[in-house]
């Protein structure tokens, strides 16, 4: 093999279909179309003399041939991107570039507002992309640099290659219409367990984790209505004596889109970390350092507001 003949972009799409296992998927993260990905899969057995991957029941699966290539690949494509490509200064007031973060659907709902208010204000030519991935799927995305931080409540990432911060802790608080028939300011233990509940099921979704605490406080929910999405809720509780319990920040977002009140739970559960993560690899990339104080300094001072806010949720609920 001559090195006369390895394009580097080639070795960018093996990369891509090493991260994600698809010529699709590839194809997506690449922004090329699918013919032009399979061509360029073509061009690289050519030069490598090797099949690299084998379609399988799910995609394809890399050769032991290609499994030995990851490595050095991945040596090879650091030592680009950070070496020769990247820009030690990095200005939010003239950059012109994309930050990926992914969250869960309803973390959009509580996250995005202050983020977009505020990168508005100091980086107008930075575009936020928010997407929504697997579990596994986020330390690859991380380390890979397709996202930038992932925030939310994720206890599964742990891996000694990513950093974290803390941002606010999630309570619970329960939801219902303003005008509910029999709860009023505060909701009794008696309420609670009579009444009837929605409960949302996604992915990610704080509820199976309650549900377990509720049973060993000798508290059973009687759940009506089970959804995917958050979004449904201010309509569905808005004409109906329904109970959710639901993360303190994400029940005043709900609150706000409907006729609806919040309420302190008759019992308390252990709080959940909401926190930021990132890959090592970019501890110290500018761009990455500049979007992870942007979002500290609005939801870490924030949190110091809702816990006072939380202290006096019953006398302002009405």
């Amino acid at each position: 093999m001559n090195l006369r003949d390895v394009d580097l972009n080639l070795l960018v799409v093996f990369d891509a279909l090493l991260r994600t296992g698809s010529v699709t998927r590839a194809a997506q993260v690449l922004g090329m179309s699918q013919p032009a990905t399979s061509f360029a899969l073509s061009k690289l057995r050519k030069i490598f003399g090797d099949p690299l991957f084998v379609r399988t029941g799910t995609g394809i699966c890399p050769t032991p041939y290609a499994e030995r290539l990851a490595a050095p690949l991945d040596r090879i494509l650091d030592s680009i991107r950070f070496d020769l490509l990247r820009q030690q200064d990095f200005d939010p007031a003239t950059a012109q570039r994309s930050i990926t973060l992914a969250m869960h659907d309803i973390g959009e709902l509580v996250f995005l507002p202050p983020i977009m208010e505020r990168v508005a204000a100091v980086a107008p030519g930075i575009e936020i992309r928010t997407v929504n991935l697997p579990v596994p799927e986020l330390e690859p995305a991380l380390r890979s640099g397709e996202v930038d931080l992932v925030v939310g409540y994720f206890p599964e990432l742990q891996s000694a290659a990513l950093f974290q911060q803390r941002l606010f802790a999630h309570s619970f608080v329960c939801l219902v219409r303003r005008d509910h028939s029999e709860i009023g300011d505060e909701m009794t233990r008696k309420q609670f367990a009579e009444g009837r509940h929605a409960v949302v099921h996604a992915d990610g979704s704080l509820d199976d984790t309650l549900e377990a605490e509720l049973r060993e406080m000798g508290l059973a929910r009687r759940v009506v209505l089970r959804v995917q999405h958050y979004l449904a809720l201010p309509a569905v509780l808005s004409r109906s004596d329904l109970i959710v319990t639901v993360p303190y920040a994400i029940g005043l977002s709900l609150a706000r889109m409907g006729d609806l009140k919040v309420v302190r739970p008759p019992f308390n559960a252990r709080p959940r970390i909401v926190r930021q993560h990132w890959h090592s690899r970019f501890k110290h990339d500018p761009a990455n350092r500049w979007i992870r104080g942007i979002i500290a300094d609005l939801f870490v001072k924030k949190s110091r507001s809702d816990r006072t806010k939380e202290q006096s949720l019953g006398k302002q609920s009405s």
